[in-house]
């Protein structure tokens, strides 16, 4: 009888013991990693929000960039200056098609259509007090938004564009009461720009463009491409993007059932509330359409600041509460099978236990609290000494997973920090090489464009010249034209070099020779004589593979910009070095000139942005696009009073491979 009292004591008391602890460490524990785990998550969907946002932001810059540079074209301002459409169709036709847009209007200067690219018959309604267009009107400049357009408007442009806007709203899972059972109207992402005569001297009216949003997935997908990368889990998509107009969906990746775009379904009640009428960002848990996501709302306002709809993006919630049952249900095995053996190990004992036991115990009491360090001593190689070891090995190995637990989160928190900034990277290169690449067709066709004529007006300016007497008062004024000529000529010059791009032409080279070929080209003129000139070639630097001449061009582009900036003297300093860690080569060429502004800084590789009274421009974003083609970078580091330090950075011959 007390044998057996003494039985059911030890198992009642180590079973409590063991399982008391283990439960509460498991629950703890898995509660600490679902919050772990969920604000990682949360602030990966922060993340995610600006990458979406950025897109938005590029989509609506792209749009006003092309309007505006459209708008200077010859047979547009001719055509509202003469009051003559007749030449428009063709050419408004094909700038609709390459830009992708919907709606593409050339008003006159009060506001009334004068040609409407895709409905020509229709003409002179008034367009004056359309947001985007009277903004462009009031501040003579391009300006761009999103608006809502009625029915009645889109089907002005096109009927096609009215039926797409048109929908049926499909009743949805927790979202608000609504009167409205269709939608008619449409969310369209518009620019306009205004259109002067040659010169900017006059103006003339106002082109607008837009793309309609309704049914159009460009952007939503994009988002789901660049942000979410695509991924899947069990066969969906883990991040979705929608744009809402109001609080319906126009443009989705969310799925339904039937594995159609869930577009004419509404937001939940809750985020219509704080994000259409609060006006507030709302992020949390949300269940769309028919799953729960880790989602991010954002208002989308119109150029006048008032809320239209919501633009989001979500994260499937599944793939973590998967990952937390499996930590639980780790955590309970663990727990079961500790009090299997506890309870194994109290059955087959008796009396002579109480010591070890009563050891085990405290030890035990101590790792609840969190100290893993005690271990018990084994005194004995029977059951109660392997119990001992058991017991040991438990607590090295709670401590072990208490650490690696640690590390994870440490880990999860860099990677997310690095990922982030990685996208930011992404963002910015992303917003460069289209800039570049919209600009350098401007290019070629603006150079094509005026060469011919240019090159007759020089010509016939010269020989004029030569035929007048020494002392004719008119010698002056055709000098003028002749210099304003070869001015406009090396313009057109710095155009084509920077449309072509050319590509390459790589071999073996040693920068240290660049650098030397280009001070001993400079070093005699006459902008360089009150210029001291400092080389620090690094006579162990290893060879790139990259085109000389291209190389040279980069490298002179820099130092004639900093000669520019010291026309008072100075010095400049250029050095090479290399980075075994990253594999590559760089040139420092660092000068003791005023410095360049914070305000102009980030505009520096855009192409056309000089501060010279005679430059293009167009130096250092050809210089820019050089280093890219060679996959290599140019920075700048530089504030006022204290000088200008450029470096490129190029990698080594051994990184390099074929293109």
């Amino acid at each position: 009888m007390t044998k057996s009292s003494i039985r059911a004591w030890l198992i009642k008391r180590f079973t409590m013991a063991i399982l008391i602890p283990s439960l509460v460490t498991a629950a703890v524990g898995t509660t600490m990693i679902r919050r772990q785990v969920y604000s990682q998550a949360q602030a990966q969907v922060n993340s995610d929000l600006e990458g979406a946002k950025e897109i938005w932001r590029n989509y609506l810059e792209s749009l006003k960039d092309a309007i505006r540079i459209h708008a200077t074209r010859m047979v547009i301002y001719r055509s509202l200056d003469q009051r003559d459409p007749s030449g428009l169709e063709d050419e408004m036709e094909r700038v609709r098609r390459a830009e992708g847009l919907d709606i593409l209007t050339l008003t006159d200067s009060s506001g009334c259509v004068f040609y409407r690219t895709r409905n020509p018959s229709l003409t002179g309604d008034n367009q004056a007090e359309d947001q985007i267009v009277r903004t462009a009107m009031k501040k003579m400049a391009p300006a761009s938004g999103a608006e809502i357009v009625t029915a009645e408007e889109l089907a002005k442009e096109s009927p096609e564009l009215a039926r797409r806007a048109l929908m049926e709203i499909t009743p949805t899972p927790k979202s608000g009461p609504s009167a409205k059972a269709r939608e008619t109207s449409g969310m369209v992402l518009k620019a306009a720009a205004p259109v002067f005569y040659a010169g900017g001297r006059r103006f003339l009216g106002v082109l607008c463009g837009g793309i309609l949003i309704n049914r159009n997935y460009q952007i939503v997908d994009k988002v789901r491409k660049i942000v979410f990368k695509e991924e899947m889990y069990d066969k969906r998509e883990v991040g979705t993007a929608t744009i809402f107009q109001d609080d319906v969906r126009i443009s989705t990746n969310v799925i339904n059932a039937d594995g159609s775009r869930a577009i004419t379904t509404r937001v939940s009640a809750e985020v219509a509330e704080e994000v259409l009428r609060g006006g507030r960002t709302w992020r949390g848990r949300a269940f769309v359409v028919n799953d729960w996501y880790l989602a991010a709302y954002e208002p989308i306002r119109d150029i006048e600041n008032r809320t239209i709809g919501m633009l989001y993006v979500g994260t499937l919630e599944r793939p973590f509460d998967d990952s937390l049952w499996r930590t639980l249900f780790i955590f309970l095995g663990i727990t079961l099978l500790g009090v299997g053996l506890v309870c194994g190990v109290a059955i087959t004992i008796a009396g002579s236990i109480s010591r070890p036991i009563h050891a085990m115990a405290e030890a035990a009491k101590k790792v609840a609290e969190g100290d893993y360090s005690p271990q018990v001593e084994v005194t004995s190689e029977d059951e109660i000494g392997y119990l001992a070891e058991c017991f040991n090995r438990m607590v090295r190995e709670l401590s072990r997973a208490n650490q690696e637990l640690r590390q994870w989160a440490e880990n999860l928190e860099s990677k997310v920090e690095e990922r982030t900034a990685q996208l930011r990277a992404m963002q910015g290169s992303l917003i460069q090489t289209e800039k570049l690449a919209a600009i350098g067709k401007l290019a070629a066709g603006v150079a094509h464009e005026i060469n011919n004529p240019l090159t007759g007006i020089l010509t016939n300016s010269s020989l004029m010249l030569q035929d007048l007497p020494a002392d004719d008062p008119r010698r002056d004024d055709l000098q003028i034209v002749v210099d304003e000529t070869l001015r406009c000529r090396k313009i057109v010059k710095g155009l084509l070099d920077f449309s072509r791009q050319t590509k390459p032409q790589k071999q073996t080279l040693d920068l240290n020779g660049v650098l030397q070929d280009v001070f001993d080209l400079v070093r005699n003129q006459a902008s360089f004589r009150d210029i001291e000139i400092d080389t620090e070639p690094d006579r162990s630097l290893p060879p790139v593979m990259a085109d000389r001449d291209q190389m040279r061009q980069v490298v002179l582009n820099i130092v004639l910009n900093a000669a520019e900036a010291m026309p008072n003297g100075g010095k400049i300093r250029a050095s090479t070095s290399s980075d075994p860690k990253t594999n590559q080569v760089q040139i420092r060429i660092q000068d003791t000139g005023p410095g360049i502004p914070d305000e102009i800084k980030n505009k520096l590789f855009e192409p056309f942005f000089t501060t010279k009274k005679t430059g293009t421009g167009l130096g250092l974003a050809i210089a820019y696009g050089i280093m890219e083609r060679h996959r290599g970078t140019i920075s700048v580091d530089s504030a006022p009073g204290r000088g200008t330090t450029i470096t490129l950075r190029i990698p080594a011959q051994a990184e390099e491979a074929d293109d």
